[in-house]
Order: structure tokens, then C-alpha cells, then sequence
């Protein structure tokens, strides 16, 4: 990496070690309890029944897994293909798509099953038929993430905001109608009494995002919002993390609803980070380059730890839980009692129904 760049052979090193980790990783980890809630509950439509229509055919984890992999890679695809309209310079683009995906949310996007995965994949083939003014995929994308229960309303919103701006009308009525459709049909509830949830809902994007990429995410769209290209994108993402802030005053809100619209602020970050360092002399740009290498250390540490988790429980029997506090407890569990020939038990705690479900577990009647 020079100068926060990464040059083509960089990244295809990048990529390769990543995938293969990613492989590695959706092959070896056991099923969690949270791909088990996606399996079981319907609280994102398209994702619940994509796996439920693979289960009928087979319930082993890593089969379930593998289209939320391959959905994963094509969103990269196209991410790519986004960004060749930000990025004249490779160097910068292949920087953009290095921290994209060693995002922690996006990082597990490609490993397990989650409601997040559909959502970013949807968002971002919105955007790229958008730059390529293909109307029909725009409309069908739109739709789509209308059946995924997330924070649709919120980008419908920003979509109305930014068509009227740009007098695209077409997308303004589509928008407009899945914006009162949203509503009509209550598809993310609003409601509880102001107690004050910003704490948590910064905790959490912390988390996801890593909290320094996090940070500099918000003041990258706030710079933009003073002074910049306030673009496609940057309406997405603005809009949406308003939404979350204004909802977490009142309402304890599922973040995860909310992260695969931000995700996708990445090139508006490293276009800030660009711009500032092509307005300054080479002496006054050392602060922005250690910044930006501060912020890929600390994404690639948080990977690192992800990849690790299980290896490290699983032949030192420490338990550094990144995904849920049962996941390794409930599958070694399981593989006991069937090796006792015991397929019940007496109490089965409310979380991990689901997973105990997923094992054919239930409760002795």
C-alpha cells in the first residue's frame, strides 16, 4: 500500500486470502442461532423463504449458506462496477472495495445467513441500474427490498428527496408509492415512548462498522452535506442514519435494519479522504494517510478476530464469542445427545429454540 493506495496485484492478493477465509469460515463455523431465526421466523420475507425453500431440499448448514455467499460475490460485482464511476484511479477504488469488504457486517454477510445480504444486494443493483438508467431493474429492485421488513421506508424517502431534486419524475412517483406502501402495510413498526436508545444504536453501528470507520463515515457525509457531491449515495446513507438517530430517541430499533444502506457510504469516505489529501501539500498529508491505514489495521484486526473465534474455542476451549454467547455450547450439545440417542429436553431457553429446531431438538413433552 502507498500512500493509503492499493495497486491491482495488492488486491487480487487481498481477495484471494479473503475468499478463501470466507470459505473456510461458512464451512467450519456451526449453525447459529441467528441464521436459525432467519430460517424459522419471517421478519425479512425474501430471506426467510430463500432459505426455506432451500431447506426443503436440504437442512445442511453449508448448503443454506452457499447462496448467500454467491449473492454476496455479485453484489461485490456490481460494487465494482459502481465504483469505476467514483474512482478514475484503480488505486483508489481497489482501496474502496478492500475496506468494504473487510467491514465486520459485510465480512459475515458472506459467510452466514443473514437479512442483511439481500438487502445490500438489492440496494446496490438499485444503484447500479440507476448509473446505467436501466428503469426496469431500478423498479423490480425497489419492489423487492419492499418484502425485506428493513428500513425500506427510509431509502424510499431519500430516493423521493433526491429524484424531485434531480426532477426525475419517474422515480419520484415509484418512490412516492413504495414510501405510502410501507406505511400502509406497516412494514418496520414505529412506536414505544421516548427513553433514549442513541447510546446503544451508536454501540451497535460501532460494531458493525468498526467504530473508527464508523466515526469517520459521519463526518464524511456531514462534509458533504456543507460542501460536496451530495450524489445517489450519499441521499441513501444520510438519510437513513438520520431515520435510525430520530426512531432511537423513542424506539429501540434492530440496527441491523438500518447498516446495508450505510455500508455503501465507503466510496463518499474515501472520496473525502481523496479530496483532502489532493488539497494539500505532501508535508500536511501524513495525518490523513495515518488515518486512513489506522482505519484498515483496525477493520483487518476485527476480521482477524472473527476468522479466530471459532479455531480458538474449538482447540483451547476459550470462548471469545463474536457472533452469539451459544452457538459452540448448543452445537456440542447436541452432537452429545445424540450420540446418547436423546432427541428432547426438559426446558429449552426462548433464544435458542430456533437452533435447537434447526437440530430437531424439542422440548420433552
Amino acid at each position: 500500500m502507498n500512500s493509503c493506495k492499493i495497486g491491482n496485484r495488492n488486491f487480487l492478493y487481498i481477495l484471494f486470502i479473503y475468499f478463501v477465509i470466507a470459505i473456510w469460515i461458512l464451512i467450519s463455523v456451526p449453525f447459529t442461532p441467528q441464521e436459525a431465526d432467519v430460517l424459522y421466523n419471517q421478519h425479512n420475507f425474501l430471506a426467510t423463504y430463500l432459505v426455506k425453500f432451500i431447506s426443503f431440499f436440504s437442512k445442511n448448514f453449508i448448503i443454506l449458506r452457499t447462496p448467500f455467499f454467491i449473492i454476496s460475490t455479485f453484489s461485490l460485482y456490481l460494487f465494482n462496477e459502481i465504483l469505476k464511476k467514483y474512482f478514475k484511479d484503480s488505486q483508489y477504488r481497489y482501496l474502496t472495495l478492500s475496506i468494504y469488504i473487510l467491514i465486520p457486517g459485510v465480512f459475515l454477510s458472506f459467510v452466514i445467513v443473514n437479512y442483511a445480504t439481500i438487502t445490500i444486494f438489492l440496494t446496490i443493483l438499485f444503484i447500479y441500474a440507476y448509473l446505467k438508467e436501466n428503469k426496469l431493474i431500478q423498479t423490480i429492485a425497489l419492489v423487492l427490498l419492499l418484502f425485506t421488513n428493513t428500513a425500506q421506508f427510509a431509502l424510499y424517502l431519500a430516493l423521493i428527496i433526491y429524484s424531485f431534486r434531480k426532477k426525475d419524475w419517474l422515480l419520484t412517483s415509484v418512490s412516492t408509492t413504495l414510501f405510502i406502501l410501507t406505511s400502509v402495510i406497516e412494514s418496520y413498526p414505529i412506536d414505544g415512548i421516548p427513553k433514549g436508545h442513541l447510546i446503544s444504536l451508536f454501540g451497535i453501528y460501532g460494531v458493525t462498522l468498526s467504530p473508527l470507520l464508523f466515526i469517520i463515515t459521519i463526518y464524511a457525509l456531514y462534509k458533504v452535506a456543507l460542501k460536496g457531491n451530495q450524489e445517489l449515495i450519499w441521499h441513501i446513507a444520510i438519510t437513513v442514519f438520520i431515520a435510525s438517530v430520530l426512531l432511537s430517541i423513542r424506539q429501540k430499533i434492530k440496527v441491523i435494519d438500518f447498516t446495508p444502506y450505510i455500508v455503501i457510504a465507503v466510496p463518499i469516505v474515501v472520496e473525502v479522504f481523496r479530496n483532502s489529501i489532493s488539497t494539500r501539500l505532501k508535508q500536511f498529508r501524513l495525518f490523513y494517510i495515518k488515518v486512513c491505514m489506522l482505519i484498515f489495521i483496525v477493520l483487518l484486526l476485527e476480521t482477524l478476530f472473527i476468522i479466530f473465534n471459532y479455531p480458538i474455542y474449538k482447540y483451547t476451549g476459550e470462548q471469545l464469542y463474536i457472533i452469539d454467547r451459544n452457538i459452540y455450547e448448543i452445537d456440542n450439545n447436541v452432537e452429545k445427545m445424540k450420540q446418547k440417542g436423546i432427541n428432547c429436553l426438559k426446558s429449552i431457553k426462548k433464544q435458542d429454540l430456533n437452533l435447537y429446531k434447526y437440530y430437531d431438538i424439542t422440548v420433552c413433552q
